[in-house]
């Protein structure tokens, strides 16, 4: 099994309406190499916390790595790239 985590860290220009599109995009996402996906806000409000969370989960290395190259996949990217958003990822097998 493969985790891949990632965290964002949004702008606070329009930071409630963008947090809403990536965690709307994110829960639509739907290809089979997807084992889990959860989306998460966080509550904190700590400087050191990420504005969210996403986790999801996949049988292989390959099926990650096809997920990285679906087109509707590209386009979150684009999106956080575009409105600046941070992102920290961790990648690990259990």
């Amino acid at each position: 099994m493969v985790v891949h985590l990632v965290f964002f860290k949004f702008k606070e220009e329009k930071k409630k309406e963008n947090m809403e599109k990536l965690k709307r995009d994110l829960e639509a996402l739907e290809l089979s190499q997807l084992k889990n996906l959860e989306v998460g806000i966080d509550f904190n409000g700590s400087p050191r916390a990420y504005d969210m969370s996403l986790y999801t989960e996949f049988d292989t290395r390959e099926d990650l790595d096809f997920y990285q190259n679906f087109p509707p996949h590209v386009e979150i990217k684009k999106f956080l790239v575009e409105n600046e958003i941070d992102t920290a990822v961790v990648d690990y097998e259990k």
